[in-house]
């Protein structure tokens, strides 16, 4: 049984056999890590390790007993993410847990799953987001799909309301009403032909304009 939420944190038990991990949803779970019993699961632990290295942007490398941390290059990260497409295509199938987090991680993240194990995709999620109208489920879409200018513009028209219903101390206002300003600002950039974006962002200016008197 997954978690229902993201995934905050993950802490290995110093045996290196498990790991925890927290998630807002505020569950947490303990899980068994496989074994390595074969050269394949081998290799697919050490492009475990090229993954994290390319998402974080740095090598980890020894020089007797000093670690540096070596920043890579863009053509470097690239390089790593196309070699691990290559063992996992898209259309591979029957693969391990772990192959399938190595194979989602080097998807386009516009087209492929909520996450490796999900069958939802990311569209109909943001749609349904949306749909809600909630404040965080807004803001964890956005996070999702930072490019969606309907979402964006529904971001900040929640954002503005916010601060008219609930009041909040200055200094919070005063962030919120920016950030309400800059997603219907940025949404209108994103598709400046969009009538529901531009209904949007006329309503978020004269909101704005309300919360600040």
């Amino acid at each position: 049984m997954g978690h229902g939420g993201w995934v905050v944190s993950a802490q290995f038990s110093p045996d290196g056999k498990q790991v925890l991990t927290a998630s807002e949803d505020g569950t947490a779970r303990l899980w068994d890590v496989p074994a390595i019993t074969s050269p394949a699961t081998a290799e697919d632990v050490l492009l475990l390790a090229d993954l994290a290295e390319a998402t974080a942007g740095v090598a980890l490398q020894k020089s007797g007993q000093t670690e540096i941390l070596n920043v890579l290059t863009l053509e470097q990260v690239n390089a790593m993410r196309r070699k691990i497409a290559a063992r996992f295509p898209e259309s591979a199938s029957e693969l391990t847990p772990l192959q399938r987090c190595l194979q989602w991680s080097v998807s386009d993240p516009r087209t492929r799953s909520l996450s490796p194990f999900s069958k939802s995709t990311i569209s109909p999620w943001v749609e349904e987001r949306i749909n809600e109208g909630t404040l965080d489920g807004l803001r964890a879409a956005i996070l999702v799909d930072p490019a969606n200018a309907r979402l964006a513009a529904h971001f900040g028209q929640r954002l503005a309301y916010y601060v008219l219903e609930k009041g909040t101390d200055a200094a919070e206002a005063r962030r919120d009403r920016a950030e309400a300003d800059f997603q219907t600002r940025r949404a209108l950039q994103l598709a400046p032909e969009n009538d529901e974006v531009k209904t949007l962002r006329a309503e978020v200016v004269t909101l704005l304009q309300l919360t600040s008197q």
